[in-house]
């Protein structure tokens, strides 16, 4: 599982990095359009994937465990969201930082229950 991993973030830096490329220069060419719409592809289907293994990892992880990381979710979610509203105060846009607060909070608790980069305790 580990070199699935390895090979996981070689490929999405690699592509990362020409679609940027490719974003940036504004290369109009079939390729390219092919190329930044598989990479769209390729984030939606790793998005996916992530949410399964986390939903599927977390349901084995002890009761304890499981409640320190939903305290810690809830703690940055507070935290972010909190802070994204002072910055805003006067003109909030409450779905996008709803939104933000969410996705950096549930990547900070559980992320490392979708790739097996450090021991958790849990068996794959």
């Amino acid at each position: 599982m580990r070199r699935f991993s390895v090979v996981f973030l070689l490929i999405f830096t690699i592509t990362t990095i020409l679609t940027f490329f490719l974003v940036y220069k504004e290369v109009n060419h079939p390729f390219a359009t092919a190329m930044v719409g598989g990479y769209a592809m390729f984030l939606i289907i790793s998005l996916c994937y992530f949410l399964l293994a986390i939903l599927w990892k977390a349901s084995k992880l002890s009761r304890i465990e499981l409640r320190r990381r939903l305290r810690r979710f809830i703690f940055y979610f507070v935290v972010i969201f909190g802070m994204s509203f002072l910055i805003k105060f006067s003109n909030p846009d409450y779905y996008k930082t709803v939104s933000i607060a969410f996705g950096i909070s549930l990547g900070v608790s559980f992320f490392d229950l979708a790739l097996p980069l450090r021991k958790t305790g849990i068996e794959t």
